[in-house]
């Protein structure tokens, strides 16, 4: 093993923390926007996608509240969500994870089988990408 490699091992391993942190940073501001959402009236997945292109607003909070307020009617049943701070992930929790890594590093592959695997309606699939797609452009905004 060369120093350099040592180095790239350092050098990844800091990266990894730092990702596993913006992870848990996200999760916990996605559980308690849930908490919000589950006082608001569900709206479709279309008219969601429509909202945000009249209003024009394109922060990842805008974003990702129209996810979870649509999130039901996207995979067919009620997601599940844990309450902030906990460290264990649902299966909702670690798809909506998955779909953001997915989006981050560009991985089409990944992410169209994430969305498959989810989502049965064609219409919702292109969706709740553009919701993805919007709230990983500002995630940091989080």
């Amino acid at each position: 093993m060369l120093l350099s490699d040592n180095f790239t091992e350092k050098r990844n391993s800091q990266s990894n923390i730092c990702e596993k942190k913006e992870i848990v940073h996200v999760v916990n501001k996605l559980r308690f926007l849930m908490i919000d959402c589950r006082k608001e009236s569900r709206i479709s997945i279309d008219e969601a996608c429509k909202l945000i292109q009249i209003d024009k607003k394109k922060s990842a909070k805008y974003f990702a509240y129209n996810i979870l307020r649509t999130l039901e009617e996207v995979i067919g049943k009620k997601p599940i969500f844990r309450n902030p701070g906990e460290k264990n992930l649902s299966f909702d929790e670690q798809w909506i994870v998955s779909l953001i890594n997915s989006y981050k590093s560009n991985d089409l592959i990944s992410t169209k089988f994430l969305i498959n695997s989810r989502v049965e309606n064609l219409n919702k699939r292109s969706y709740i990408s553009f919701l993805i797609d919007g709230l990983v452009k500002d995630l940091r905004s989080l």
